[in-house]
């Protein structure tokens, strides 16, 4: 499985892309750095989009991605991307965004028939095959609904879990913890140094310090990688970081960069 990273800052600033993952080229993983990062024959091959939560970081740029295909929908070269993530996101998403007054509703453009978007909830703990692989979300604490998301390709074994903004959280520790192999690979957020604690949990955010006591949470031991730095304060938070993830193989995300999984 492929991963490569078109954008995994927590702050928007030159040089510095919001949250975004293009995964085996067809699908991606939040969409906060996408047309901006892709040539146009790059993105008329995503059919797929996974958004962890309805926050503009992580689903700005379904808005101009769809502006970019609906020329390749309306001459049938494309067909609808689908929009995927827990129900209450995509209602916000459908409310607030794509509603006609923010941005034109492509779930109905060109044609209701033939649109550019097409929304698929995803219910938490159920796996959905999507592109030869298998894809499951379960909620974390951050926003009003959000939720991480592990992918698993079933013919290498494969697997990385995401578990886009979250703050101190149960539900999805406890999930990995009962998956029949060892988690390998994690992403994970650390928002804020550890001297700013308290926005940290206001926000539901993480802090090198309060990442440690969740990673304690888990059973296995994955080789972690770190995303959703703010970059003002990305110097200060890498520092912290080699003390609380000692004993734990860590990797600072960086734009552009490709993994395998």
């Amino acid at each position: 499985m492929h991963l490569h990273v078109l954008g995994c800052s927590g702050s928007d600033l030159p040089g510095y892309n919001l949250t975004s993952f293009l995964i085996n080229k067809t699908i991606l993983l939040d969409a906060g750095s996408v047309t901006s990062s892709m040539p146009l024959a790059s993105q008329a091959e995503i059919q797929e989009i996974l958004i962890t939560h309805a926050h503009l970081d992580h689903i700005k740029d379904i808005l101009f991605l769809a502006d970019n295909l609906i020329e390749l929908v309306t001459r049938n070269e494309h067909g609808a991307v689908r929009v995927r993530g827990l129900a209450p996101v995509l209602e916000s998403i459908r409310t607030h965004l794509l509603n006609d007054t923010i941005w034109p509703d492509f779930t109905v453009l060109p044609t209701f028939s033939n649109p550019v978007l097409a929304y698929a909830p995803m219910d938490p703990g159920v796996w959905v095959d999507m592109a030869g692989l298998r894809v499951v979300t379960i909620p974390v604490n951050h926003a009003t609904a959000a939720s991480g998301y592990l992918l698993l390709d079933p013919a290498s074994g494969g697997h990385f879990a995401f578990t886009g903004d979250t703050g101190p959280t149960d539900p999805w520790w406890t999930f990995l913890n009962s998956l029949p192999f060892d988690l390998e690979n994690l992403i994970i957020e650390a928002s804020f140094p550890n001297a700013m604690e308290e926005l940290a949990l206001l926000s539901k955010h993480l802090t090198p310090k309060l990442l440690r006591a969740e990673l304690d949470k888990l059973h296995a031991r994955p080789k972690i990688y770190i995303s959703h730095m703010k970059s003002t304060f990305s110097t200060e938070i890498q520092e912290q970081l080699h003390q609380a993830l000692d004993g734990y193989m860590f990797h600072l995300l960086r734009d552009g960069e490709d993994i395998i999984f």
